[in-house]
């Protein structure tokens, strides 16, 4: 009787140590809400600027909070793959290029600047992006309490540039004395979206809380291919369309539910 005791004590602790069992063979359900912090959108102008060289601006966007939901299929005890859907919000900070760039950026639209004071802030609007992701995901220690994991996934990336608008931030201020040919101000509007190929790294850590439920700890590098934007200058300088790829980095905690019975 003892012994029998002593191997239920045994065992007991083993199951404590090791955490929750691998998660069964089925469908699962899972929400992620965190914070992503944008990498920019390296521009380059269809048309040439006064040098003969194209526009070249990075679009950086600020960080803010970031969305996911999940619906996956634990395939076996490492493996599961899963559709997931995501949105990434956020205000654009600046519009800048370096000094090879005839006109190196955009600033706040409307400030007719003279020699006197020649800064004007920087533009307004916005990038939306909404990604459909196919992804593979493979669990490192399915058997325990804290079981890591990495994965790879494909998809597409739809991005919204919402009325980005500023004024050319290096033009020589006029001032008062500005004409119709020669304004004190010229204007650039962006306005457009544009869905292209995606791809994304992910890796991250979860905690079963049950026998159903998991806690995700997750982080998402995602790339893909170029976007394309037009744009639309209010007089003479009219660069075109900017094309260029969107990065993002994310981190989130989400809950993760199994379908299957444990």
């Amino acid at each position: 009787m003892k012994l029998k005791l002593f191997a239920g004590a045994a065992l007991a602790a083993v199951t404590i140590a090791s955490g929750a069992s691998a998660r069964e063979v089925g469908w699962y359900g899972a929400v992620d809400l965190g914070y992503h912090w944008p990498m920019g959108i390296d521009g380059t102008s269809s048309n040439n600027a006064a040098n003969g060289k194209p526009y070249n601006w990075k679009f950086n966007q600020a960080d803010d909070w970031s969305g996911f939901a999940r619906l996956g299929y634990q395939v076996s005890s490492n493996w599961r793959v899963e559709l997931e859907g995501g949105y990434r919000p956020g205000d654009i900070e600046s519009v800048r290029g370096g000094a090879s760039n005839a006109i190196q950026g955009l600033c706040t639209a409307g400030v007719v600047r003279t020699t006197a004071a020649p800064n004007c802030g920087s533009p307004t609007g916005s990038l939306t992006t909404y990604t459909l992701m196919g992804n593979v995901i493979y669990d490192i220690l399915p058997d325990s309490a804290l079981n890591p994991f990495i994965g790879v996934g494909v998809g597409i990336n739809q991005t919204t540039a919402d009325a980005i608008v500023g004024q050319f931030s290096t033009i020589t201020p006029v001032g008062p004395a500005a004409t119709p040919a020669n304004p004190a101000y010229q204007n650039l509007t962006i306005d457009d979206d544009d869905t292209a190929f995606a791809w994304q790294g992910i890796a991250g850590v979860a905690w079963a809380i049950t026998d159903r439920l998991d806690a995700d700890l997750t982080y998402r590098y995602l790339s893909g291919s170029d976007l394309t934007f037009a744009s639309k200058g209010t007089h003479a300088l009219q660069p075109g369309a900017f094309n260029g790829a969107y990065e993002d980095q994310s981190l989130t905690v989400g809950l993760r539910y199994s379908f299957a019975p444990p």
